[in-house]
């Protein structure tokens, strides 16, 4: 039978042990323990950095039956020595909570190895300070650690929610960016070092920018994007979720246009889905650069209203050809090329008597874009070729080319399939009173070279059985047909058949002046109509045959 006193002498050893819990309990919940944790961080950021930034921690919460730490705030700064020069880092972050943590790792070990850290709420600010040329990069000084100083961080990953970014580029211009996710994945202090090539100490991350909005074009319009979210480590790739450009007015494109007092152009762009490929996020932070192998546009839709009723506009649009307005932009370009794939382009115009609105329509858009190319030393030029359906129906494809140079220079060259001329009754019929009854291309190739003041073309067309129908419009608002003029236009004026093979000419050469107040798009029209107008027989003083 076992005696007292062995039991006696287990309780008091039981006792003691729980007592020893308590009292080690007790300890780590400590200020003391806090004290000595926030000491071990600070000093390694100092020694670390070479005392080019310190960090200041808040009250800590240590649950050591929960294996976590709470942390109100953390502050990390740069020393005032470094600022002026480079590249400075801050922030602020708070809430943070520390999960599965070795508490005597916190206290012992030389390398902090932590699980996952949650942190909710903060602030992000990167300084871009212009290079100067006496900037002297400050070596870090070479720290003896005792044994149980801190060598080193490693966590396996840190989710950040309602964080605010703030980024001041060396030209003082300012972005600023709200409730931003980011989760970094691998993180590792071996690789942070002020000299080193790699900026980031982490395996992996992936950045998440809800709701993007700003106004442009003073206000007219408001760019926003659903969702920006940028994956990677080494390599990045940029994935923007539905972009879109609409007017603030928040009426119809009609009713904006309306409104305004001289005819102007009016935009709404939707694009579902960007693909930015292996984004140099380091030349666009510290040189406000884009600088990628390849940016993709999924199903790009644009869609532009004009007003001809309004009076014109008398503003110049001389130096806004594409590849000028990209030399304007405030950033800098790299793009090998821009992949556009299935997108479309809109136009809409009320005629001169604002009753009725012709439409012209290009469908399944694909094809590239590029080089795009600012500030780097070849610049300003810009190519296209592009594949897409007219009216959603008629294969063609087209070829642009923008040399550099300030005297907007631009050679254009398409080639239409064969189709039913009929099919461009919806941009023909509104604006110009004419209704093609019957017709069929079997050649539209042309090529157009102009500048900023004016433009050469060579248009082939070859066709057959046109007929038309004149129109008039009714106080109704409807059109009726006018047989006389018509069976006049189409006996006397037009040519019924152009083929190839025929005697008649089906190749003529035109030359249009560029008014200032349109857009080289107008040019390329107007001079593409003129070679139209001369093949079907209706010659003007600056058209002649090839």
């Amino acid at each position: 039978m076992l005696g007292l006193r062995p039991i006696i002498a287990l309780l008091i050893i039981l006792f003691l042990v729980l007592l020893g819990i308590g009292i080690v309990r007790y300890w780590i919940k400590s200020k003391d323990v806090a004290e000595t944790i926030k000491d071990r961080i600070s000093t390694w950021v100092q020694e670390e950095t070479g005392g080019q930034y310190s960090i200041r921690i808040g009250d800590i919460h240590i649950d050591p039956e929960k294996q976590s730490i709470q942390v109100s705030e953390i502050v990390f700064q740069p020393a005032d020595k470094i600022k002026g020069a480079g590249t400075v880092y801050k922030f602020k972050l708070q809430n943070l909570l520390i999960n599965q943590v070795t508490l005597s790792s916190l206290l012992e070990s030389s390398l902090l190895e932590l699980s996952n850290i949650t942190i909710a709420g903060g602030e992000f600010e990167i300084i871009r300070f212009a290079k100067k040329k006496d900037d002297s990069i400050i070596n870090k000084p070479k720290t003896k650690f005792s044994p149980k100083g801190l060598k080193g961080i490693k966590i396996d990953s840190i989710q950040l929610s309602q964080l605010d970014l703030k980024y001041q580029a060396s030209n003082k211009a300012i972005t600023k960016l709200e409730s931003v996710h980011l989760d970094l994945y691998g993180f590792h202090t071996d690789s942070l070092n002020t000299s080193s090539s790699n900026p980031l100490p982490v395996a992996g991350f992936r950045l998440a920018i809800e709701n993007l909005r700003t106004e442009l074009s003073d206000k007219e319009y408001e760019l926003k994007a659903e969702q920006f979210i940028l994956n990677g480590a080494q390599h990045f790739q940029a994935i923007i979720k539905k972009i879109e450009l609409i007017p603030t007015a928040g009426s119809s494109l009609e009713a904006i246009a309306a409104q305004k007092p001289v005819q102007m152009d009016i935009y709404q762009l939707s694009i579902p889905e960007v693909v930015i490929d292996s984004l140099d996020y380091r030349s666009f932070l510290e040189d406000s650069m884009i600088r990628t192998p390849m940016i993709l546009l999924n199903e790009p839709s644009l869609t532009i209203f004009n007003d001809r009723s309004r009076p014109p506009s008398t503003q110049s649009k001389i130096g806004k050809n594409p590849h000028q307005l990209i030399q304007q932009l405030i950033f800098g370009l790299e793009v090998p090329v821009l992949q556009v794939n299935n997108g479309s382009i809109t136009y809409l115009e009320k005629n001169k008597e604002g009753t009725d609105v012709g439409k012209l329509r290009f469908g399944s858009i694909s094809g590239n874009a590029g080089p795009i190319l600012k500030g780097v030393e070849t610049k300003g030029s810009l190519q296209l070729d592009l594949q897409a359906k007219l009216m959603d129906q008629v294969p063609l494809n087209a070829q642009f080319y923008f040399p550099p140079g300030a005297t907007g220079q631009f050679t254009v060259h398409a080639s239409i399939q064969s189709f039913q001329l009929t099919t461009l009754n919806p941009v023909i019929q509104p604006l110009a009173r004419v209704a093609i009854r019957s017709g069929k291309s079997n050649q539209l190739n042309f090529t157009i070279q102009g500048s900023d003041q004016g433009a050469n073309g060579k248009i082939q067309f070859s066709y057959e059985d046109l007929k038309i129908d004149l129109l008039k419009e009714k106080e109704t608002g409807t059109t009726s047909k006018r047989p006389l003029l018509s069976l006049l236009a189409n006996q006397l004026l037009l040519r019924t058949h152009n083929r190839v093979d025929d005697r008649k000419a089906h190749e003529f050469r035109v030359r249009e002046d560029r008014d200032p107040t349109k857009s080289f798009f107008n040019l390329i029209w107007k001079t593409l109509f003129e070679g139209l107008k001369s093949s079907a027989g209706i010659r003007s003083k600056d058209s002649k045959p090839a």
